[in-house]
């Protein structure tokens, strides 16, 4: 072999080393945005004295998150904010009155941290808090009353996220919110679709 040629094929080589960690990024690697939909299931219950209030919801939740997070080997790390709100239906009472409950908006930050259990499969869990701005309507006719109240939780929850392509990523996740100072819970269970760019 001339020296021209194993000059050509060691160059070669050296490009491929040097491009190899590029190829070899994970695909949940860097900063992504997404959508997500699904179920919501919310408790609340509270007692003052002789009055009491007690209600269930339940409805479709929709709504848009970001994030940014890296892999280390097969561990992953990142932080994620979302925006969204819910079409909840329900009933109850307070004080033995109707009451019915919807939600406006709700916006939290959350960490994130899993293990790629393939290349393409994340398995993660995460923590974080939770803001959510509740509206309940007390009573009927002339005696109702309409409040709003916004909650500040810790939301804990977990998933599975997986890379379609090297830029789609597609997740399922359950995540459980619990509100401070109430007695006032909430269960989610969501599919999302993000762009990692």
């Amino acid at each position: 072999m001339s020296r021209i040629a194993s000059a050509l094929l060691g160059g070669v080589a050296l490009v491929a080393v040097g491009a190899a960690p590029s190829l070899a990024q994970s695909p949940f690697d860097g900063a992504y945005v997404g959508a997500y939909t699904g179920y919501t299931d919310n408790n609340a219950s509270a007692a003052s004295g002789a009055a009491n209030a007690k209600f269930d919801s339940d409805g479709w939740l929709y709504g848009a998150y970001a994030g940014y997070g890296k892999t280390f080997d097969s561990f992953y790390l990142g932080g994620e904010i979302d925006l969204g709100s819910a079409d909840i239906s329900g009933k109850g009472t307070v004080a033995g009155l109707p009451t019915s409950l919807s939600m406006n908006e709700s916006y939290g930050i959350s960490a994130r941290a899993g293990y790629l259990i393939s290349n393409d499969a994340l398995l993660y869990g995460r923590v974080g808090w939770q803001r959510t701005n509740y509206e309940v309507s007390v009573g009927s006719g002339a005696t109702r009353i309409k409040a709003d109240d916004t909650l500040d939780g810790l939301r804990l929850g977990g998933g599975l996220e997986y890379a379609l392509t090297q830029n789609v990523l597609a997740r399922v996740e359950y995540n459980y919110t619990d509100y401070d100072k109430t007695r006032f819970d909430e269960n989610q269970i969501r599919v999302g679709v993000a762009y990692r760019f």
